[in-house]
Parts: structure tokens; C-alpha cells; sequence
């Protein structure tokens, strides 16, 4: 399922589409890039990150992996969730923007975590892609 939405300022336009993910045990890393190609001005916002239905009563932790740049290697991963079934299942995310590409890594637990969140892709007026798209007031 793709959803999207334009909202319009004088000068430019902005293309959102939902995005999710899963880390688990056989999964632990996911890698974010983005679904429209060619375009600089892309975010990523994340809405929450929460634990699966059948998540064992253990900690969760999870990070977002410095990227591949040379200076980037230097960096520590950042810890942005740590979730546990029966004191904190769910964390809602607030204005936390990330440009691509973005590793998510399950680094403690088995889970399953399901981190979700929207693309944001900053457009000029008048210039659309192709899908289902919806103006926004």
C-alpha cells in the first residue's frame, strides 16, 4: 500500500509517503533509502518505533549505524529506542528527521520492532510523480 500527500507553499511542494520497517532476530538491520529516486531533499520523520505482538519479555535496544562516509566512521552508533513488553512497548518519536541513508539496527533483544515513520520529498510547484496523491489542507 503507498500513500501519499502534496502539500503546496508558494514555491515549493511536499511529496510524503508512508514507510516502515521490521527488525527481528534473523533480521536485525534495515537499511532506509529512499523510494523516489533523483531527489536531494528527502527526509525521513519517525512517527514510532514499538514491539511486535509476540516480543519475549527482554530489552530491545535500538540504534541508528553511523554512515559509510569517512567521517562518519569515526561516530558511535546512537541509541534511539529501548523497549521491554511490560514497562515500554511503545516510544512515539518527536521531530526526529533523518536523511538518507539511515541503517536501523536491532542491537540488543530478539523482538520483533516495527519502526515506522514518513518519506518527505521537498518538490518545485507543479512538478509531480506518478501514484495515488492527495492535496493536503
Amino acid at each position: 500500500m503507498n500513500r501519499s500527500s502534496i502539500s503546496s507553499t508558494a514555491e515549493k511542494a511536499v511529496r510524503t509517503l508512508l514507510w516502515g520497517c521490521e527488525l527481528n532476530q534473523e533480521k536485525r538491520t534495515w537499511t532506509w533509502k529512499p523510494q523516489v529516486e533523483g531527489k536531494e531533499s528527502c527526509r525521513l520523520w519517525l512517527n514510532t518505533i514499538c514491539l511486535g505482538e509476540k516480543a519475549k519479555e527482554e530489552v530491545n535496544r535500538v540504534e541508528v549505524l553511523p554512515g559509510a562516509g569517512q567521517e562518519d566512521r569515526k561516530a558511535s552508533p546512537v541509541t534511539i529506542a529501548s523497549l521491554q513488553a511490560s514497562v515500554l512497548p511503545m516510544v512515539a518519536m518527536a521531530d526526529l528527521e533523518l536523511s538518507p541513508s539511515i541503517t536501523f539496527q536491532l542491537r540488543a533483544g530478539s523482538g520483533p520492532v516495527f519502526i515506522s515513520g514518513k518519506e518527505c520529498y521537498e518538490e518545485k510547484a507543479g512538478e509531480r510523480g506518478g501514484g495515488s496523491e492527495v492535496q493536503s489542507q
